[in-house]
């Protein structure tokens, strides 16, 4: 077992959790950063001024190792 904690940023800021989690690999802890951050995007869409809702997967020394990230843009074609 590997330990991973993350770091959340959205429409709030960035805030890091200093609770550490137990996961099989690094892909199991992007699973879960893939889990939560679907669970971010239900209380709310990156909007104009954020650039992007984030969960970022840190190892156990709290350095990233992955970041997960969803991004909202909007094109405005002239007619």
């Amino acid at each position: 077992m590997c330990s991973f904690k993350f770091r959340f940023r959205d429409q709030d800021g960035d805030v890091a959790s200093d609770e550490s989690y137990e996961f099989s690999d690094l892909f199991a802890a992007i699973a879960e950063a893939k889990r939560v951050l679907g669970e971010m995007a239900l209380e709310g869409l990156p909007g104009p001024s954020d650039e992007a809702s984030a969960v970022e997967v840190l190892n156990a020394d709290g350095f990233p190792v992955a970041r997960v990230g969803l991004t909202i843009s909007v094109d405005l074609f002239a007619t």
